[in-house]
């Protein structure tokens, strides 16, 4: 039986580590986490800082917006996206936070669901100290595992975030199908959308696998999206969203996109937002919009907008520069 514990692991002393020579300190702490805020906290303020704890939604690496008074930023359980690390307008240093549930039985559990014998892994930040081992288990089971380099935005081999599948993306051709540790639905629908390979879960949270559900979630996926942007074909005022966010911010996808728009015969009209929701946008005197922001925003909220809400790739199709055959999943590259 998989031993399991209740929470994700914190190294504090570490923590501590990172905090020398700051006083003041803002930390950023994704929803999952937001039970550490506390203990963290705490543990600083024994230690002579003053701390702050953000209460905003934290999405990840690429969020940050505006300045702050504080002598660094630390953001906890998210693994740094290196080609922000010039552009940060702050110091900020990040503390990985790693899951506390052992990946090995669950992989055993994906072993016959696994087609041909080249498989593609990959992870995302809280299982990476454990990818080598997932490795050895392949290895040991017959299989060549391959694991696909890192790109600009993530820190480790392997490592794939909701914007950015290359380390999958990159060894597609290499490989018959794909195994993704880590939980949630997003990630594994995202390679399963770019890379048109079977992808099999394993979760080692749940200690469950899944396959079939993946696929099906795909096709449900490209019904719904292909129903929006049916929807938005009969519009012709389109609003383009620029990301304010640091690491979300495509000003020049959003002007290529404007101009594809308005020389299709579109009136289109750029906005900008630090996040993006209903209660923002559907009150505009818009058809539809674009968002260049996250690519999870247009995918994962796509029900709570009452106007279309697309992804760039989308778009391309509503303006004749694609056709649906050739749809692929939002990266931020």
């Amino acid at each position: 039986m998989m031993k399991q514990k209740l929470y994700h692991e914190i190294d504090l002393r570490l923590l501590e580590k990172k905090c020398e020579g700051c006083r003041r300190l803002l930390i950023k702490i994704p929803d999952g986490l937001q039970h550490l805020s506390k203990k963290i906290s705490d543990f600083l303020e024994e230690r002579g800082k003053e701390v702050i704890i953000s209460a905003n939604t934290c999405y990840g690496a690429c969020d940050f917006h505006g300045e702050m008074d504080v002598d660094k930023i630390i953001y906890i359980g998210e693994a740094e996206m290196p080609y922000l690390r010039k552009l940060y307008l702050l110091p900020v240093d990040f503390l990985e936070v790693y899951a506390p549930y052992d990946v090995e039985e669950v992989i055993k559990k994906a072993i016959p669901l696994l087609e041909g014998k080249e498989i593609g892994i990959t992870t995302i930040t809280p299982y990476i100290p454990q990818l080598k081992k997932s490795f050895e288990i392949l290895k040991k089971g017959g299989f060549i595992p391959v694991v696909g380099k890192k790109g600009r935005r993530t820190a480790y081999d392997g490592q794939v975030l909701g914007c950015d599948l290359s380390a999958a993306t990159s060894i597609s051709s290499l490989v018959d199908s794909f195994l993704y540790i880590g939980d949630g639905f997003f990630h594994p629908l995202g390679l399963s959308l770019a890379t048109e390979k079977e992808v099999i879960v394993a979760n080692p949270s749940q200690g469950k696998v899944m396959k079939d559900e993946i696929k099906h979630m795909k096709n449900e996926i490209l019904k719904k999206r292909y129903a929006i942007v049916a929807k938005a074909m009969n519009g012709e005022k389109i609003g383009i969203i620029i990301g304010e966010k640091l690491g979300q911010q495509r000003l020049e996808l959003a002007r290529r996109l404007k101009k594809m728009a308005q020389e299709k015969g579109f009136s289109a009209y750029l906005f900008s937002a630090n996040v993006v929701s209903p209660e923002k946008i559907d009150y505009l005197d818009i058809d539809f919009f674009i968002s260049t922001a996250c690519p999870r925003i247009a995918i994962d909220d796509a029900e709570i907008y009452k106007k279309p809400l697309l992804t760039p790739i989308e778009a391309e199709i509503i303006f004749g520069e694609r056709d649906w055959e050739n749809y692929e999943f939002d990266q931020i590259l």
